[in-house]
Parts: C-alpha cells; sequence; structure tokens
C-alpha cells in the first residue's frame, strides 16, 4: 500500500471542523476498494472527537456490511452487524459514529448529489447522535492512482469540504 503510519489530516477553510486518519487505516480502506475492483464499497467511519470537538478522529473502519447493495456507480451501507460492533467498540473504547466512507472506482471523488443528501440526512438522525457527521470519499484506482476527499455536515447548515493538508494522490507501487 502507500500511506505507511503517517495521518492525513482534512481541515474546513473556516478550520471549525477537521477529520484525522491514520495511514494504516487508509491503506485498510485502499484494500477493501483494491478487493472491490469496479464495483462500488464503503462503510462507517468510526473514532472520536478531541477534546475541543473539532476534530474527528477516526480510530476505526468497517467493511461493507453484508447486506449493502453495490454497483459500479452506486453504494448503499447496509446495517447488518454494525449495531453489536458499535456497541462494543462505545463500551470498551468510547469509540463511535463518525460517518461514512465510500469509493468511487475508476472515478473521481465528487460527491454526488445522493452523497450530500444522505451525509445532510445523518445530521438529522437522532439515532445516529452525530450533529456534524463527516463524509471519506475515495476516487480512482487503488492498484494505481487514487485520491480521496472529506467533507462534513453541521447539523442545520450547509454541507463543507475539508481540504487535506497535503496532497494524497498516491501510486501504489505494489500491483
Amino acid at each position: 500500500m502507500t500511506m505507511g503510519a503517517d495521518q492525513q489530516i482534512f481541515a474546513a477553510d473556516n478550520m471549525e471542523y477537521s477529520l484525522t486518519i491514520d495511514g494504516l487505516l487508509m491503506d485498510k480502506l485502499l484494500l477493501l476498494c483494491k478487493e472491490s475492483d469496479a464495483v462500488e464499497t464503503g462503510g462507517i467511519l468510526i473514532g472520536h472527537y478531541n477534546s475541543r470537538h473539532d476534530n474527528a478522529i477516526v480510530t476505526d473502519v468497517s467493511s461493507p456490511p453484508p447486506d449493502s447493495k453495490r454497483g459500479h456507480t452506486t453504494f448503499v451501507r447496509g446495517i447488518k452487524g454494525l449495531q453489536p460492533w458499535l456497541q462494543k467498540l462505545w463500551t470498551q473504547q468510547k469509540r463511535y459514529y463518525l460517518g461514512e466512507w465510500h469509493f468511487h472506482p475508476f472515478n473521481s471523488p465528487e460527491p454526488s448529489t445522493t452523497d450530500i443528501d444522505q451525509l445532510r440526512k445523518n445530521s438529522e438522525t437522532p439515532p445516529l447522535r452525530c450533529p456534524e457527521p463527516v463524509m471519506l470519499i475515495i476516487g480512482g484506482d487503488p492498484k494505481g492512482k487514487w485520491t480521496a476527499r472529506a467533507f462534513v455536515a453541521p447539523k442545520g447548515s450547509q454541507v463543507l469540504e475539508m481540504n487535506a493538508s497535503t496532497n494524497i494522490i498516491q501510486v501504489d507501487q505494489k500491483t
């Protein structure tokens, strides 16, 4: 893979929101994307916020639940198996749902209208208890050139892009 142990930080221009994800977790996501090949895939982002509640720190990611609906240009995340896993993470580590991730195979990580609508809906969904859900979209070829973009949907506000702190276009040297 390509990221290693480095962290990737995405931050909104207003600096009120940011997302931090470890390079090893990005490697895990890329492996899931590589296994998915030309079909969209995705899952959830798990973690916690810093003490100022302005940085979502991703500590784990899920694979696509088995009841997910997947196609070449669509991904609808399922729910099978997530609730017990989330409960365990909360009980043992005080980690919780931060948002969603998904893959646009051989395409840009541009959010679709459906992606934006889902992100807004998640900010208004009481059971999620996540007033600022995030979305990480990976686009391109995980066996070659890929990039990622991150977004946040503050409750009652517009969706904001969180820009990468460094250029994260990567080329996997091991195919």
